[in-house]
């Protein structure tokens, strides 16, 4: 059975960078805004690809990553519907900071630099909503990054399944692509992951993860930020 956590535990507050956005600015995108389809495998922009668009993704799930010099990938994100993102190309159009690609088919409406000036010049205030919205988004990735610098591999494991899992408990990822996400390799994800099956906190099955214990998974996380505190 999967045992629900008591209560809302730091780091899982909503990540949608539009989540509590006016009904303005959802305006705005709905009626300025050019759509985009994707099939599952095609890649929407490449890092270090220039660009000055938006995007909002109605449909589908789409892959953040970057990669190393060495060209070793990293996942950082996983985006589904009501998602918008590339918020940076609006301040500062210029080299995209990551690559996105699409996981299933996927349908984008997008509005350019320019249309958007146009319509903050008209309504002031939305500018200031998108400062406070991308304040949060660059909040949460202060998170990410604080993960992956201090914690072990088993914990960055824990926090990343505790982010990536569905309301149901589950996670749809083979472990090939969660140990993109971690930063280490397949055989440490299938190790650590085969221990948690035994203590009784996850089970597995193919391209799947079912967390059964999600206080534990809390707790193997946050023991290491208090130790290091």
């Amino acid at each position: 059975m999967f045992i629900k956590r008591q209560e809302m535990q730091p780091g899982m507050e909503q990540t949608s960078f539009f989540h509590g956005a006016t009904q303005d600015l959802f305006g705005l995108l709905g009626n300025a805004t050019v759509t985009q389809r994707l099939k599952a495998g095609e890649t929407l922009f490449e890092q270090n690809d220039h660009d000055d668009r938006l995007y909002v993704l109605d449909e589908g799930t789409l892959e953040v990553s970057v990669y190393s010099p060495s060209g070793r990938k990293f996942s950082l994100n996983r985006l589904g519907p009501e998602s918008v993102f590339g918020e940076i190309a609006i301040f500062d159009p210029g080299p995209r900071t990551a690559g996105i690609a699409a996981i299933t088919p996927c349908k984008l409406r997008y509005i350019r630099q320019s249309a958007l000036i146009a319509r903050i010049e008209q309504d002031p205030k939305i500018a200031v909503e998108l400062l406070s919205l991308a304040g949060r988004r660059m909040r949460w990735m202060g998170s990410q990054i604080e993960d992956q610098v201090f914690l072990p591999p088993a914990a960055r494991l824990a926090a990343k399944i505790l982010y990536l899992s569905s309301d149901a408990g589950e996670v749809k990822m083979s472990q090939a692509d969660l140990a993109d996400f971690v930063g280490v390799s397949r055989e440490v994800v299938s190790k650590t992951l085969s221990e948690w099956r035994r203590e009784g906190m996850v089970d597995l099955a193919r391209g799947r993860i079912m967390l059964r214990d999600v206080d534990a998974l809390y707790k193997l996380k946050n023991t290491y930020f208090s130790d290091i505190v």
